[in-house]
């Protein structure tokens, strides 16, 4: 039970931070995690952060001695107020992490990546490569936002995020990809080709993060998707029903690791558009490999 008056790993964080003189961007990066994580984290998340992700930020706020024992331990119990007959001299003993668990609920999954992100990195340097991962972050970010979604995570050349509407994540990823390829024609020596998975389902609160076969099918659709394209499973697609603006296309069929059923995969692209995606005949279900 919280004690008022007494600060939590949230308010350490906060405090810290603010006294060392750093942004929320700052201490983001320097940590590997997102601006929006941290915000979280500031803000009292009763999910506890990964141990790394409080080692991290331990380190870049350049905590030692009591005061960083304080605040790893804070941080396996963020809820608890953790200066409570506590000195400089006596840090708080280890205990086994709470297991928290939140309830489940129904969410839509967006997972976009950077294709050739990899080959783009090695050929033009890790430079290069962080100022190509910043445009794409900067354009999710705001894509995502605008449309009512959240950026859940973001790990350099690959994005994900959440809705609590199908058609409102079908806007964003179309209107993403207009996005970027809007930047990629402004400045071609930084091109940003994005294939984008969506699936929907029950999902639960995990670290931070989600668990969830809608979660794992959204990551697959991604894995298969060209530049450009836009790929969502049947099933989202019958909870969307007709988009205004918006076209579905019959991709394909495939065996995905993971499900025990064949998924019927759908393109997902603007309507009027000239071409329309090739249709993938599949004989037999094929193995999609991780």
């Amino acid at each position: 039970m919280s004690t008022p008056g007494l600060p939590t790993f949230g308010d350490l964080l906060r405090h810290y931070r603010m006294t060392s003189g750093i942004t929320q961007e700052q201490l983001a990066k320097g940590a590997n995690i997102t601006v929006e994580a941290l915000n979280l984290l500031e803000a009292g998340t009763p999910l506890p952060p990964r141990k790394e992700t409080v080692e991290n930020l331990a380190d870049f706020l350049d905590l030692d001695g009591a005061e960083r024992s304080i605040f790893l331990a804070a941080g396996r119990l963020p809820g608890l107020n953790f200066l409570s007959g506590l000195t400089k001299k006596s840090a708080p003993a280890a205990e086994k992490p709470p297991v928290v668990e939140a309830p489940p609920s129904i969410l839509v999954f967006l997972i976009a990546d950077i294709r050739g992100y990899s080959h783009f990195t090695q050929e033009h340097g890790d430079e290069a490569a962080a100022k190509l991962a910043s445009r794409f972050a900067t354009l999710v970010r705001e894509t995502t936002t605008l449309h009512g979604g959240r950026l859940v995570e973001l790990r350099g050349d690959e994005a994900l995020t959440c809705f609590h509407s199908v058609r409102q994540a079908f806007q964003a990823a179309i209107e993403l990809q207009e996005h970027l390829e809007q930047a990629t024609q402004a400045d071609p020596a930084y091109p940003l080709p994005v294939g984008i998975g969506i699936d929907a389902g029950e999902a639960v609160p995990f670290e931070g993060g989600y668990r969830g076969a809608a979660l794992n099918l959204a990551a697959r659709l991604c894995s298969l998707a060209g530049p450009g394209e836009v790929l969502a499973s049947e099933i989202v697609i019958h909870l969307a029903r007709k988009v205004d603006g918006l076209s579905y296309f019959p991709w394909g069929i495939a065996e995905l690791k993971g499900f025990d059923e064949p998924v019927r995969i759908i393109a997902v692209q603007r309507a009027g558009l000239d071409t329309q995606p090739a249709v993938k005949p599949l004989p037999e279900p094929r193995e999609i490999s991780e």
